[in-house]
């Protein structure tokens, strides 16, 4: 056997390293290669196994997985098939086909045959009528087809895991809750992300002036583990006055008593911004020096939504064909709901724990009717938001409410914010609470904090503003899921305001800090009206000068 013959150098003037010149005979031409990364592994020469139909396949399902990286991309070549082995389609279609005949199983009809029924029935399939997660009532699943391999709702057939694909889902485009014209100008927009920054803190509110007379609330009724009363549909005179139209308050500004002027549910909100995904505006006035924050007639502010933070929030009234359960007809049922709960929750009678003075808003035309008042205590207090004492104080006064006192044992008295939960079925109409209360009571708790965590923050917020004690929140469900007019009670919970904001993780230093931009913002401002608005599909709020006439009918 001949010795191999290298091929000839070429011969270079510098002893170290190849020559200027490689010849043609040592250039990798037209040769194909694998492509590869730094970071790879040498491995096989030629991969012999790659199926390019099923390894595409695998390539997509596993693009969205953890730590993905193509295997396949081109790094300096696009000859990636040169190494695969094509087969040709004679081969590909060829199949062996057994052509003997199977013996039929034994006992096929008997005791042998039957078992597979006996197991399918044992696993909740369509047959069986009280077999794990069958169609029948137990304590996992309160309807059919709930259980685990039910008919439609388990593991088996129609199971669908909560939140499958949602990134897949088409944005949701909302509207503005106010129509922008032409004669507005943008001053300012706000990201929720520079208010999540903001913090300060705010020393002791200083009390003005109290008004109203509030009922003591009924807790021999109401503090039951399962109440399961009706709730009565009461005709009461209930008052939502806003900020400028506010007797008091504007009394309070002749006197000089503050710079800015608001309500507990405006400042709520303010301080609740970066949780609220409903799109709703505020007027700011500017006169004489004075700010003043109101609330728009028929706006939002003047109704309690509902399922505001769900991942399943209900449609707006304009995209959905649901007439009753779109988000305003529940915003006006919930409206309803918490006016007559409050109303319920109370006991009428002679005995009352005033405040000094008599409802500012109930006048004599209104005594005249036939409605009596749903009472109600108002408590006018004032907060600097100065830096420091040194400084000039900037007095920002706010109307807080009082719902109802209980009386304790020890002979004090405790006031109380009363509001309400509803239940109305979601998107599969199925009503739990009234089943659920007594033994699930936390987990019912736990979704509908996550579901309206803005609704429920905000009336923390306000009932630590007016300095309530307890707070008592009654979860109200509908008698019929088709039907929003007739309700139940269920039950009630009562806390304290500062345990439930601990619970919810409620920082009112950050909520502080986002009213005292919102004050120094419009402090710089030329005396007008202005509209403060969250931007409908963007996490951020807008600032608008309008026209002096804009809202005014």
């Amino acid at each position: 056997m001949s010795a191999p013959r290298l091929p000839k150098l070429a011969s270079t003037s510098e002893p170290w390293g190849p020559p200027s010149e490689v010849p043609t005979s040592l250039r990798f031409n037209n040769v194909p290669y694998a492509p590869y990364s730094k970071g790879d592994k040498l491995g096989k020469a030629a991969d012999w196994a790659f199926d390019a139909g099923k390894d595409g396949k695998d390539q997509k399902r596993q693009q969205y997985g953890r730590g993905f990286r193509d295997p396949y991309h081109a790094y300096g070549s696009n000859f990636t098939s040169f190494f695969t082995n094509e087969e040709d389609e004679g081969i590909t279609s060829f199949s062996v086909v057994d052509s003997a005949a199977k013996a039929a199983p034994k006992n096929a009809g008997g005791r042998g045959g039957s078992q597979h029924t006996i197991l399918k029935s044992r696993r909740g399939g369509a047959g069986a009528a009280g077999g794990r997660g069958g169609s029948f009532q137990s304590q996992r699943g309160h309807h059919q087809g709930q259980g685990r391999g039910g008919q439609g709702g388990g593991r088996g057939q129609g199971f669908k895991r909560p939140g499958w694909r949602d990134y897949d889902k088409p944005q949701k485009v909302r509207d503005a809750s106010v129509n922008i014209t032409e004669g507005w100008s943008l001053i300012q927009s706000i990201g929720f992300n520079e208010f999540q920054k903001l913090s300060f803190d705010v020393r002791q509110g200083e009390s003005i002036d109290s008004y109203g007379s509030v009922h003591y609330y009924n807790n021999k009724t109401l503090d039951k583990p399962s109440v399961n009363a009706k709730l009565e549909p009461l005709d009461r005179i209930v008052y939502n006055i806003s900020t400028s139209d506010d007797p008091v308050i504007q009394e309070l500004s002749a006197k000089d008593a503050g710079t800015v002027f608001a309500t507990d549910s405006i400042i709520s909100l303010l301080m609740c911004v970066t949780k609220t995904v409903n799109p709703w505006d505020i007027i700011i006035t500017k006169k004489n020096g004075k700010v003043y924050l109101d609330k728009r007639e028929g706006g939002p502010l003047d109704l309690v939504s509902v399922d505001e933070n769900a991942a399943d929030a209900p449609a707006d009234a304009t995209d959905s064909k649901d007439t009753l359960n779109n988000a305003t007809a529940l915003a006006y049922e919930a409206t309803y709901i918490n006016q007559n709960f409050n109303a319920n929750a109370v006991i009428e009678s002679s005995e009352t724990y005033d405040f000094g003075k008599p409802n500012p808003f109930y006048s004599e035309e209104d005594q005249k009717q036939s409605e009596p008042l749903l009472a109600h205590g108002y408590d006018y207090k004032k907060f600097n938001l100065a830096n420091n004492v040194e400084e000039e104080p900037i007095n920002l006064v706010i109307r807080t409410e009082i719902d109802a006192a209980q009386k304790n044992l020890n002979g004090s008295v405790s006031l109380v914010t009363v509001k309400a939960l509803n239940e109305y079925g979601g998107s599969t109409g199925a009503l739990e609470w009234k089943n659920r209360f007594v033994n699930a009571r936390g987990a019912i708790v736990a979704a509908e904090m996550k579901n309206n965590l803005c609704k429920i923050s905000r009336w923390t917020v306000q009932s630590i503003l007016a300095g309530a004690n307890l707070m008592k929140i009654g979860f109200v469900s509908r008698v019929n899921p088709k039907d929003n007019t007739q309700h139940t009670i269920i039950g009630v919970i009562g806390q304290e305001p500062a345990q439930l904001s601990n619970q919810i993780n409620l920082n009112l230093n950050n909520g502080w800090g986002i009213v005292k931009s919102v004050v120094n913002i419009c402090s710089e401002l030329d005396e007008g009206k202005y509209v403060l608005l969250r931007d409908p599909n963007n996490p951020a709020v807008k600032l608008y000068k309008v026209p002096s006439n804009a809202f005014e009918e």
